[in-house]
């Protein structure tokens, strides 16, 4: 079982689309969510679902895009306020489901793998009988940690003073055992956490008053083409941002930006006609990148097996996975200890198993990619935008062409009402 490797930095026309949920979505492509045109290889089976290239080539072909009715505001102190901050992390984060990664990392009985989820330290395991688990990554002797990264093991041993655990979450061994006979033993394993498989996504909650599967049960049916139980993680890169984690979300939510802030990276590459539906809380947005001009006048049965499309899953309340045609990328967005600081976990999975080190290299060249685009332009703009708010700018305006930000921002204040 291979780990991936880690990075740490700091730093046209308007169609209405209906707010209702919808059975159908859209998608990114080439170099920016993000592969390089050198990635792009042959495709076996379909990439993305028909329909949603259909609705991808239309809005190209009619020079529309889908959107909300009128723009509207939002107070700027949703991302500067600290009471608002504080109730944002009890009811979003630690009494939230939260997507953390994708079941192919723990690919058979006897794996781990641990998550920090908003600040939680969090271990997520498959033991022999196969069923999935998660607990809170703390020895129940004295709170540290008892795994790091991830691999296969038969107990989990913690490095203070080597209690070690079973994968089930049972105390296993306890150095000078006799010295606990006063306590029952059978109360000492590690404190579960809900946990459920959607559609190959890891949930967990971080509080037992969570239903992991019913937090998502509304946009499940509509993850299931993407194959995630195949996934296997590459890489992940890591940003601490001086920015409101909302900030650090939205940057994920229109191709508005693309043509002036990444004019020398993707603005050759992505086309402004996206296509956005709502699922419950979640929702998802594509849009059609270089290549969809040729797909205009083809007859559809003609069309290539990948489609020059990216598909972007957002889920409540922070995750975003960007679909390209030969990769998956995961962005987990937390708060972080002040109002004005978040982190962002950038993940890259490779659709199927990697299998020799020439793909692994070119999923890894998406990634680096990927992690130059937002480290160098969207996470700076981010930053920039939450001084903005700091200094007193009293509004935020979302546009008629911006419905996705309109819906995650109406979507959390409704958490919070």
């Amino acid at each position: 079982m291979r780990c991936s490797s880690r990075s740490k930095r700091t730093t046209p026309h308007l169609t209405h689309c209906d707010r209702g949920s919808h059975a159908e979505s859209g998608g990114v492509g080439a170099r920016g969510g993000i592969m390089t045109a050198i990635d792009n290889g042959p495709a076996t089976t379909e990439r993305f679902p028909r329909e949603l290239v259909r609705r991808l080539v239309d809005n190209y072909r009619n020079k529309t895009l889908d959107h909300c009715e009128a723009a509207i505001t939002e107070p700027a102190s949703v991302f500067t306020d600290p009471v608002r901050f504080q109730r944002e992390l009890d009811v979003l984060f630690r009494h939230g489901a939260h997507i953390v990664g994708w079941t192919g990392e723990l690919p058979r009985p006897g794996t781990f793998v641990t998550k920090d989820v908003a600040g939680h330290p969090v271990l997520i395991t498959r033991a022999e009988d196969g069923e999935l688990r998660a607990f809170r990554n703390a020895c129940t002797h004295r709170g540290a940690q008892v795994a790091e990264g991830c691999g296969e093991a038969r107990r989990l041993t913690c490095p203070y003073h080597a209690w070690s655990f079973e994968l089930n979450g049972n105390l296993a061994g306890q150095p000078q055992s006799y010295a606990f006979d006063a306590l029952d033993k059978s109360t000492l394993g590690l404190e579960p956490l809900p946990v459920a498989s959607v559609a190959g996504l890891i949930a967990v909650g971080l509080s037992e008053d969570v239903d992991p599967a019913a937090a998502f049960a509304d946009i499940e049916p509509e993850l299931r083409w993407c194959g995630y139980e195949n996934h296997e993680v590459v890489c992940q890169h890591t940003f601490q941002l001086k920015a409101n984690w909302k900030i650090a979300f939205d940057v994920n939510l229109e191709t508005y930006h693309v043509d002036y802030l990444h004019r020398e990276t993707l603005s050759n590459l992505v086309n402004h006609n996206p296509i956005y539906d709502t699922f419950g809380r979640h929702a998802r947005w594509g849009f059609p990148t270089v290549g969809v001009e040729h797909l205009v006048d083809l007859p559809e049965d003609q069309w290539p097996a990948v489609g020059p499309a990216s598909i972007i899953h957002t889920l409540f309340p922070s995750v975003v996975l960007l679909e390209t045609p030969v990769s998956c990328q995961m962005f987990r967005i937390y708060p972080g200890r002040t109002v004005g600081e978040c982190t962002v976990d950038l993940t890259e999975a490779a659709l199927t198993p990697v299998t020799n080190d020439e793909d692994r290299a070119a999923r890894k060249r998406g990634a680096d990619f990927a992690a130059l685009v937002v480290g160098k332009e969207d996470f700076p703009a981010a930053e920039q935008c939450q001084r903005g708010a700091e200094i007193g700018l009293k509004n935020f305006v979302f546009g008629a062409n911006e419905p996705m930000l309109q819906h995650w921002h109406r979507t959390w204040n409704e958490a919070l009402a």
